[in-house]
């Protein structure tokens, strides 16, 4: 790679920041579709180890074997269920979110079947993290190609939006994890609150979080 591609790759990564945009009233619709489209098809080039289970291949409308799903919502999606969430009296910021936003990505990774009793969300196995792993590098390629066009964006965790309700509402399977909601914001905002992300700037420096190994063989 040479040091201009280098750059400007270096470059996006570094730039990508969080963006929550919160809006009491809703702002313009706008048609983000195939922009959205276009940031799902750079995103599912993300690596991955091993193929989903059959039991999320074989079923539904999204048979890919890639351990990852995104849920597409459009603005007008995201209006709709803002006004449901409000009429059940969600006080979040997830109705503001939603109020502000172009587009929002439901993502979710796809566990294996567990094998017995599991105590948590999922079956704690190395294919499982694999999974995982490889669902959250979708989300950052997700994130990284959205800060390369000027589409502020936002991985929220998710909240009600995680909730076995929402997915239903959603025609997502029970069988999924929401691994987050990529919010995905227009350029103007208008007069909507536009807060930054609180650790960007806490995460120190590479030898805070980085080291040469030192092989010892007599251990």
């Amino acid at each position: 790679m040479d040091a201009e591609r280098a750059g400007m790759v270096d470059g996006v990564i570094r730039e990508r920041r969080t963006t929550k945009v919160l809006a009491d009233a809703p702002l313009p619709v706008v048609d983000a579709r195939g922009t959205v489209e276009e940031l799902v098809a750079t995103a599912g080039w993300a690596p991955f180890h091993r193929v989903a289970s059959r039991m999320h291949t074989e079923s539904g409308a999204l048979t890919s074997i890639v351990p990852w799903r995104f849920h597409l919502l459009d603005a007008p999606a995201c209006r709709a269920l803002r006004q449901v969430l409000l009429e059940r009296g969600d006080r979040s910021k997830i109705p503001r979110m939603l109020a502000a936003a172009t587009a929002m990505v439901q993502a979710t990774w796809l566990p294996n079947p567990p094998r017995g009793p599991v105590t948590g969300l999922f079956e704690a196995t190395e294919e499982n993290m694999e999974h995982l792993a490889a669902a959250g590098a979708a989300v950052q390629n997700l994130l990284l190609a959205a800060t390369a066009r000027g589409v502020p964006n936002y991985w929220s965790s998710g909240g009600v939006l995680r909730e076995p309700e929402a997915f239903g509402w959603m025609g997502i399977p029970a069988g999924q994890i929401l691994l987050g909601a990529v919010f995905l914001f227009p350029a103007d905002t208008g007069d909507a609150e536009v807060n930054p992300g609180s650790h960007r700037d806490r995460r120190g420096a590479p030898s805070d979080w980085s080291r040469w190994v030192e092989l010892d063989f007599t251990r």
